[in-house]
C-alpha cells in the first residue's frame, strides 16, 4: 500500500462491501480529517469523546457498505452517517457544546477559523480579538445542534446547499434556512462586537 490510490469513493465503498480490508484502509486515510474534524466541532474540540466518535462512524460505514447504494456523493453518505452518530451522542451527553477556533465576519455572517494567520495587531486589538473569540465560542455552544452541523458543513466542509440537505435529510430551502436562521442568530448575539 503505497498512500495513494486512483479509485473513487463509491469504488471503494464497493470494494469495502466486498470485505476489501486494504480498500477500508484507503478510505479511513482519505476522510479521517473530515469525519475527526466535524466531530470535534460539533462536540467542543478534540479528546477521547472525538477519537472514539470516528472510530464508531468508520465502523458504521464498515458495517453498512454491503447496503451502499450511491444515490449521493460518497462524502453525503459519510456525512450523513458522522451526523446521525454526533447528534445521538449530543443527546445522550446533555451538555454544553463548544465550536472553539470559530469567528463570524460581522459583515456578512461568515464564520472562518481564528487559527488563520492575522497580522501585525496592537494589543488592544489582540485583546478585543481573544474576547471575540470566547464570545464566538459562547454563542455558537448555544446554538442548537442542527443549526452548527448545517454551518460546518457550509463553512469547513464547503457543501453545497443540496448537499447539506442530503445529509439533513430535509429540503434544500430548509437548509438554506436552518443556516440563515444560525447566521442570525450570531449576528444577533454578536452584535455588541
Amino acid at each position: 500500500m503505497d498512500g495513494q490510490d486512483s479509485r473513487t469513493d463509491e469504488e471503494l465503498i464497493a470494494q469495502v462491501g466486498m470485505g476489501d480490508e486494504e480498500a477500508f484502509r484507503f478510505l479511513i486515510q482519505r476522510h479521517q480529517d473530515r469525519v475527526y474534524g466535524t466531530v470535534a466541532r460539533m462536540i467542543g474540540g478534540a479528546g477521547p469523546n472525538t477519537e472514539d466518535l470516528a472510530q464508531q462512524i468508520f465502523l458504521r460505514i464498515w458495517r453498512a457498505a454491503p447496503r451502499f447504494k450511491p444515490k449521493a456523493k460518497f462524502t453525503t453518505w459519510l456525512m450523513t452517517v458522522t451526523r446521525n452518530r454526533v447528534f445521538t451522542f449530543l443527546r445522550t451527553q446533555s451538555h454544553k457544546i463548544n465550536q472553539p477556533d470559530a469567528m463570524v465576519d460581522p459583515d456578512t455572517g461568515e464564520i472562518f477559523s481564528t487559527e488563520e494567520e492575522i497580522t501585525t495587531r496592537t494589543p488592544n486589538q489582540e485583546l478585543c480579538a481573544k474576547e471575540l473569540v470566547q464570545a464566538v465560542e459562547v454563542a455558537c455552544a448555544e446554538l442548537p445542534a442542527s443549526q452548527r452541523m448545517v454551518l460546518h458543513l457550509r463553512q469547513y466542509e464547503e457543501m453545497e446547499y443540496e448537499d447539506i440537505a442530503k445529509v439533513m435529510e430535509i429540503s434544500t430551502s430548509s437548509a438554506k434556512s436552518l443556516i440563515f436562521r444560525a447566521r442570525d442568530s450570531l449576528r444577533i448575539k454578536l452584535f455588541e462586537y
